[in-house]
């Protein structure tokens, strides 16, 4: 009798220790899901983001007067666009080269003159 009573103990901590782990998998697998799913959904979002992002090309009003002085100049810093007064970094702006266009890039690897406060406001604008 008190055999039995071990056994049946045995069997029900073998099959609470069943349940648990039986619960931990299902966890485990639905936090795996929900990562791979979010990663997707913002790869997709990138590539939406990406096909948003203003170009330059042919855009005169950015081609300076010979008698202006430059104030900013725009330019890879870092992977990122880094805004620059007399070659000294002001800011970061949260864009990621990798996401421009190619023209972008050699734009801004070459470095973007800036000659007014307006003009640098327009041309972060047209980043975002």
């Amino acid at each position: 009798m008190e055999q039995n009573k071990n056994n049946v103990l045995i069997e029900k901590k073998v099959f609470i220790l069943s349940v648990f782990i039986l619960t931990l998998l299902i966890i485990t697998s639905i936090v795996i899901c929900y990562l791979l799913l979010s990663d997707l959904i913002i790869d997709t979002n990138k590539k939406d983001l990406i096909d948003d992002v203003p170009t330059f090309e042919n855009n005169e009003e950015l081609t300076p007067p010979v008698e202006e002085k430059i104030i900013y100049e725009l330019k890879d810093y870092n992977g990122k666009i880094g805004v620059f007064k007399n070659e000294s970094l002001v800011y970061t702006l949260d864009i990621y080269l990798f996401t421009l266009p190619d023209y972008d890039k050699e734009l801004l690897k070459e470095g973007i003159k800036v000659y007014s406060e307006k003009e640098l406001k327009d041309l972060i604008e047209e980043y975002y």
